[in-house]
């Protein structure tokens, strides 16, 4: 796998360790100025200024209290690095040059298209531009003729490869720990059960969730209903659970639909501490996707992943478990960072609910939910974007091949793009956590620097242009106005499965909100729905698709369920 794409840099850029992470192989990776390593350098130096602006302490000091509070591998990892680092940059820090002036020190950050991007102030005699440009290639050149050997050293020191070798071995999507091979695991992280309904046999390919048997001796389907009533002498799963209506749910999306975020804690001196790093392996090991609470398919309580997250719970998975318990465990989030409607087609073939693999399987929700990068990326060109043919011709292809392989009694929900000029709408004069230690970074200024870098998860609407942003929204309305147009065209062609097309339901979503907009949009990357949002769209997607008729009625032994089977095996 090539290195970090823009989304995961960003959510892990205060941390060393993720500077080689890893991304999908059809990802492009861009990168001028920098790039992606000059925005992770330059926000990991920021942290260490403000820790001794905090403390009263030296670089040195504070690049080993940041070390200190990280897991123990990535933590020794980065005191390696900072050993042979920070004698080399600590007087530059020492004497009050900013993040951004260090890391072109280090040569991390560089002015290759003629601009150099800075995303804090810059101090004293170099507030001008230029004499700021001059001064940041003075310190680049001086650097670089007595270092670049330690530097380079210091950069190979932590590699995410070393210290979770997994994430870098994740091919297609699919659990990395699944011994039977059928696309579901016992192990949470790694694609595996945050990601898909928990596997109760990971030794036998014909027990997954998803399954339709009667189990009368083995729970074949994973959702914790088996066994024979003594009384009727039934199988609890066909006299509980045999037409009631029992469906799984899936998304086929982008980072929203995964729930990518990063802790704004990681980004905010003040408060850094072993507590906040505790668990940053997990995020690695979920490419800082956080599935088991996103609106789509969450299924565990946020209190479970404190002080990482916090807020309500709520998804279509959860509200249709609670309509019926049958439905347990059966959910598959393949959402992946930086996807667009061209990855519907191969998303489709890591979706474990292909009726011609000769099992009996439960109807499935499917949701496909590209709802940004279509139009959005790092390049500064409205010819980048998705074209409305090549849209249309995705879309399409997607639902008819859903048709050829989910079972029969399917469904699938076609989401449209969003108007994502709310972004900057909301966000641009609010001081980012980076800056927060000195209000001296808005969102406005974050968005323009990784524009500079190019590296960008949205290069349209993460803009101080108007103009842009506007045009942006114009182009997203032109694609997602082709969905309706195919289900109106599969209309009569369709033997398995019925699309719909309800609307712009996240726009309208996060639209019910009442209290302010940055409460639902996502702190670090200024870019994703928050928890909070994630939990809104998971209630209102929901009850748009009860109203029309996708979702099944409740079912009626649900009580009986619970009664005999508790938790039913849990997650």
């Amino acid at each position: 796998m090539r290195p970090t794409t823009v989304a995961l840099i960003v959510a892990v850029a205060s941390l060393t360790l993720m500077a080689s992470a890893p991304s999908p192989s059809w990802t492009v990776t861009a990168d001028r100025n920098g790039g992606s390593k000059c925005a992770v350098c330059t926000l990991l130096v920021a942290l260490v200024e403000q820790t001794m602006q905090i403390k009263n302490a030296t670089a040195s000091q504070a690049a080993q209290m940041i070390c200190s509070y990280l897991p123990k591998l990535a933590g020794d990892a980065c005191s390696i690095a900072m050993d042979i680092l920070v004698p080399i940059v600590g007087p530059l820090i020492d004497q009050g040059d900013t993040a951004d002036a260090v890391c072109n020190a280090l040569h991390l950050c560089n002015n290759e298209s003629g601009q150099t991007c800075r995303l804090f102030p810059a101090k004293g005699a170099y507030k001008s531009h230029d004499a700021w440009a001059k001064h940041v290639n003075d310190l680049r050149v001086a650097t670089m003729m007595r270092h670049r050997a330690k530097i380079e050293q210091g950069l190979r020191s932590f590699n995410i490869c070393t210290i979770v070798p997994a994430v870098c071995e994740i091919e297609d999507h699919r659990p990395f720990f699944d011994t039977d091979s059928d696309m579901f695991s016992t192990y949470d992280a790694l694609r595996g059960s945050f990601w898909r309904g928990k596997d109760c046999d990971d030794l036998d390919a014909q027990i997954f969730p998803g399954r339709d048997t009667n189990d009368a001796f083995l729970d074949s389907n994973c959702n914790g209903i088996y066994g024979v009533d003594p009384s009727t002498q039934k199988t609890y799963e066909d006299q509980w659970c045999a037409g009631t209506g029992s469906m799984g749910v899936a998304s086929l999306g982008d980072s929203a639909t995964a729930h990518f975020r990063l802790p704004a804690d990681y980004l905010i001196a003040r408060g850094l501490s072993k507590d906040v790093f505790k668990n940053v392996l997990r995020l690695i090991e979920n490419e800082a996707d956080w599935p088991m609470l996103s609106w789509s398919t969450g299924h565990l309580d946020a209190s479970q992943f404190s002080p990482d997250v916090k807020g309500p719970m709520s998804s279509i998975y959860h509200r249709m478990l609670e309509r019926n318990r049958c439905n347990m465990r059966d959910f598959q989030n393949v959402g992946v960072n930086g996807a667009s409607v061209h990855n519907l087609l191969p998303f489709e073939g890591v979706l474990a609910r292909n009726r011609n693999a000769g099992l009996s399987l439960k109807p499935i929700f499917v949701v496909m939910s590209m709802i940004g990068n279509d139009v959005c990326g790092h390049h500064h060109d409205f010819n980048e974007m998705t074209t409305v043919e090549q849209y249309h011709k995705d879309v399409l292809a997607a639902v008819k091949n859903a048709d050829a392989m989910l079972p029969n009694g399917s469904h699938v929900l076609l989401v449209p793009l969003v108007d994502g000029r709310v972004l900057y709408d909301t966000m641009h004069d609010r001081i980012h956590p980076i800056g927060s230690t000195n209000n001296d970074v808005t969102y406005a200024d974050l968005y323009d620097y990784l524009n500079c870098l190019d590296i960008s998860p949205c290069w349209g609407w993460m803009n101080s242009n108007e103009t842009v942003r506007n045009m942006t929204t114009e182009h997203a309305m032109k694609l997602g106005a082709e969905l309706p147009i195919i289900v109106q065209e599969t209309q009569g062609q369709l033997t398995n499965i019925k699309v719909h097309f309800l609307g712009n339901l996240i726009d309208d979503g996060l639209k019910r909100y009442h209290g302010p907009m940055w409460h639902l949009i996502e702190p670090v990357d200024g870019f994703h729905p928050s928890q909070t949002g994630n939990a809104l769209l998971g209630d209102f997607v929901f009850n748009k698709s009860r109203d029309a008729g996708i979702i099944p009625p409740a079912n009626p032994n649900n009580a009986e369920i619970i009664a005999k089977f508790g938790d039913q095996g849990g997650y």
